[in-house]
């Protein structure tokens, strides 16, 4: 009996968790036809004595074309994209690690693989990585790989901004005296706010006579930075209602409207509701509180508060025995003319002037009058600030 050994492929694919759009998973080829490691591979063909040479001959060229065929298709598939980088036996897995439209200030994650596949271990002594916007987490450093082990790694990408990140992981290794470079891409996408905002957020009608109606004006704005179709808009409460904003109506980012919500009471007392506009890519819908009060009559008018009333007193000093009475005058400016405030004699040295205005200035002489009526010269100047009110 002839025995015919025929080494073959033996490959192994890297397992990637996560598949993103234009990332290449390929199988990493050990061998082809290596001695070293046709125990993982032994393809044993056992032949009878009487077997022809021709037999012989077209099984071990079918053999031979096998193997020709799986080396071509490994190295076909591998050459697509590469999803390795490898440096004196260390292999990474993907060689370069991608992350697009990442919305700003959310986490994505993809996984990398680091490959031992020489015949003796490998340690790994920093993994380190070179933007703050990228994480690397996994097995501690420095850890030994083991022939034909790997270590499983999770990188996260958290953009801060929106626009184009490019970052690079290097590994650091005791098979090679240069750190292996795995290349870190990422887009930061501007993150999609839907907000809208009444205002006011509060709308009160006060009293309204029964089965009449009052409008108030109410602004809608889209506060966020997409834009929003409005799908419907609600009124609760008895005796309230809204006009001229219809569903389907979009409102870019920034953009207002205004419409108007009306109250017409049906019976008396207080009355509350709320105003409700709805959209698709609204979390809650944008809302105003609505109240107003019916009644049967229009209340009395509060009465106004009574001035306050203020009073100038005023003393003079007496004059000579020939005088009979003293006369007051007064001016609202400091340098007259002057007018008599009660018109006749004081038979008093002092007098109470209550005629005076808030927030006014008086300015006051007094003379002296003898039994003939004849008046004396006027005195000094007294002037008094009436306060407001």
């Amino acid at each position: 009996m002839t025995l015919l050994v025929i080494g073959s492929v033996v490959g192994k694919r890297t397992p990637v968790p996560q598949l993103y759009p234009e990332q290449v998973v390929a199988p990493r080829c050990e061998s082809y036809f290596g001695l070293n490691r046709v125990d993982r591979g032994i393809r044993t063909v056992f032949l009878g004595p009487n077997a022809s040479r021709i037999t012989r001959g077209i099984i071990t060229t079918a053999g031979l074309l096998s193997i020709a065929v799986v080396v071509v298709g490994c190295a076909g598939y591998a050459s697509s994209k590469s999803a390795t980088v490898a440096q004196a036996g260390v292999v990474v897995s993907p060689g370069t690690v991608q992350f697009k439209n990442v919305p700003v200030g959310q986490t994505v994650t993809q996984t990398m693989q680091i490959s031992n596949t020489n015949n003796t271990p490998v340690q790994i002594s920093g993994v380190a990585i070179s933007d703050k916007q990228f994480a690397i987490s996994g097995p501690s450093v420095p850890r030994s790989i083991l022939p034909g082990m790997n270590l499983q790694y999770t990188v996260a990408f958290t953009p801060n901004a929106a626009g184009n990140v490019n970052a690079a992981i290097n590994i650091t290794d005791s098979a090679s005296n240069t750190p292996l470079s795995v290349s870190l891409t990422g887009v930061g996408q501007q993150k999609t706010v839907v907000s809208l905002q009444v205002t006011p957020a509060s709308v009160h009608f006060g009293n309204l006579l029964l089965k009449t109606t009052s409008t108030q004006n109410v602004t809608l704005q889209n506060t966020g930075n997409t834009a929003v179709a409005i799908n419907g808009v609600s009124v609760s409460g008895s005796g309230f209602g809204y006009a001229d904003l219809s569903p389907g109506y979009s409102l870019s980012p920034n953009q207002k409207v205004t419409f108007q919500v009306w109250f017409k009471p049906q019976v008396q007392g207080a009355a509350s509701g709320t105003l409700s506009v709805l959209a698709a890519n609204l979390a809650s819908p944008a809302v105003a509180s609505l109240s107003g009060d019916g009644v049967t009559s229009n209340p009395t008018p509060p009465t106004p508060p009574t001035p306050t009333a203020h009073t100038v007193h005023l003393t003079w000093g007496a004059s000579d025995g020939t005088t009979v009475g003293y006369r007051l005058y007064r001016s609202d400016a400091a340098s007259g003319p002057y007018t008599s405030v009660n018109g006749s004699n004081i038979d008093a040295l002092a007098y109470d002037d209550t005629s005076v205005t808030s927030g006014t200035t008086y300015y006051y002489v007094v003379t002296a009058v003898n039994s003939a009526g004849e008046e004396s010269v006027y005195s000094n100047q007294a002037s008094a600030a009436i306060p407001t009110p």
